[in-house]
């Protein structure tokens, strides 16, 4: 990138302060900005980095006052992260594919691959596979025996999918990530052992949807583990068998949902919640960070704790446990004083 603030400004529809001329040549955080960089301010958290900036252009608040330093130029828009975000989209350079099949990936001779695809290096396709137009296989990925690409779908390097898995279009899968392996099923017998309950079921994943490195999506007993269009969801998630996700849920690092849980549309989970199994959350729920939910909630609104309750409550419940050394003082002091034991 090697851009004028003029030409910036012009992209984002936004107002300069400053020198026009100027030239930028990179993107970079606030905190982290110098000669060269362009970045931006929304968080009044972050002002004492805005404040201490040496970037040469920050994308500001219509509203916000400051004068640049010298050598510093502004642009003011309604909303810098969205415009941040935005001129990272036009300009970021993006890897150019190269398309076709490595010489060394190993392909099942009844496999369909569009001449389009981008087949890495060791990458391994069975029998059946039907891979679309503009798929990229990054070097080592595994796809087991009749599963489905769609067009414009990256998988990253060493992830896995196993056999009967349909992916959508223009999803990333990101590396080490597993689709469809065995949901956790087994029959405890009389003397504890264990029976295995074979999983005969498949995974089916929607379009636009983003799955994070080292994730886990385990295949349907019977049916499908169904994961709805728009689905984000973060490194290090286990999603157990015959999980339904509805359309642009996403969930942070280290959620786990075990099996047969129905969640709905537009959810958001924060990191380390844990959903126990058979059961539903509807539509808009938000789970802040670490709650733990062992029962349906039939109600949208923000919830948290475990077990999980509705914010108020929760919020009041945490109050209550930040006072508790005072509280248990005060109560040895009334019984003191009562001659209580």
């Amino acid at each position: 990138m090697n851009l004028s603030v003029e030409e910036i400004a012009q992209l984002v529809d936004g107002e300069i302060i400053g020198n026009t001329t100027s030239l930028i040549i990179n993107f970079n955080r606030i905190e982290h900005s110098g000669n060269g960089d362009i970045t931006f301010f929304s968080d009044e958290s972050f002002r004492k980095y805005f404040e201490q900036c040496g970037a040469t252009c920050v994308i500001i608040q219509k509203n916000e006052n400051s004068i640049p330093k010298e050598n510093q130029v502004f642009i003011k828009v309604e909303n810098p992260y969205f415009s941040f975000i935005h001129l990272v989209e036009k300009l970021a350079t993006k890897e150019e594919e190269q398309k076709g099949i490595h010489h060394t990936a190993i392909i099942n001779e009844t496999a369909k691959v569009s001449p389009s695809a981008s087949i890495g290096a060791n990458c391994w396709i069975g029998a059946n596979v039907v891979i679309n137009d503009d798929v990229v296989l990054k070097p080592n990925v595994v796809i087991y025996d009749n599963t489905r690409i769609g067009k414009g779908t990256i998988l990253h390097a060493n992830s896995v999918c196993y056999q009967d898995t349909e992916i959508g279009e223009n999803c990333i899968i990101h590396s080490g990530a597993v689709i469809g392996s065995d949901g956790f099923g087994f029959i405890e017998e009389p003397d504890g052992s264990y029976t295995k309950i074979p999983q005969i079921g498949n995974v089916k994943i929607g379009n636009n949807v983003e799955i994070g490195a080292n994730t886990t999506i385990d295949r349907a007993f019977v049916g499908s583990t169904i994961i709805g269009d728009g689905v984000k969801l973060d490194n290090l998630v286990q999603i157990g068998h015959n999980v339904e996700i509805g359309e642009n849920t996403a969930a942070a690092a280290q959620v786990g949902i075990a099996g047969s849980v129905k969640v709905g549309r537009r959810c958001r989970f924060g990191g380390q919640v844990g959903l126990a199994g058979h059961f539903e959350i509807t539509d808009d729920v938000s789970l802040i960070a670490q709650s733990g939910v062992a029962s349906s909630i039939l109600k949208k609104g923000v919830y948290g704790g475990s077990p999980a309750r509705d914010r108020l409550t929760y919020f009041k419940n945490e109050a209550v446990i930040h006072n508790l050394s005072q509280l248990a003082k005060d109560v040895a002091k009334i019984k003191r004083h009562l001659d209580i034991e």
